[in-house]
């Protein structure tokens, strides 16, 4: 399902830019002089939380490693495993992240499918 509705965020993303010609952000994000340092350092920690929150699935890591067999050594699959499912899940978020900020800039909403007028 996270698949899914990210699948559909980045379609959507990318449709809305292409509809707007234009991106709506900066690479630093919303100016100081709009909100506080305070509040600008306080979501950027709430992000890191979020990012957190996505790689959830540590907590089954020892079992899932529990269950394959030997040879190769468990060890050695897991890290690959690891390895190669992070990287493409940061790959994606990181691109769902830039499809939803692109379009709306620091208007962008908490949850990205409700920017495009579905709950309205």
């Amino acid at each position: 399902m996270s698949f899914t509705y990210s699948t559909i965020g980045l379609g959507l993303g990318v449709a809305q830019i292409t509809a707007n010609g234009k991106i709506g952000g900066s690479l630093t994000g919303i100016s100081i002089g709009t909100v506080t340092q305070t509040q600008k350092v306080w979501r950027s920690f709430q992000a890191l939380g979020d990012i957190a929150f996505a790689y959830s699935y540590s907590i089954i890591l020892i079992e899932i490693q529990d269950t394959l067999k030997s040879p190769p050594s468990e060890a050695k699959t897991m890290k690959k495993a690891t390895l190669v499912s992070v990287s493409v899940t940061t790959l994606f978020y990181m691109l769902c992240g830039a499809a939803g900020y692109a379009p709306f800039g620091h208007m962008a909403p908490g949850n990205l499918l409700t920017g495009f007028g579905f709950y309205i």
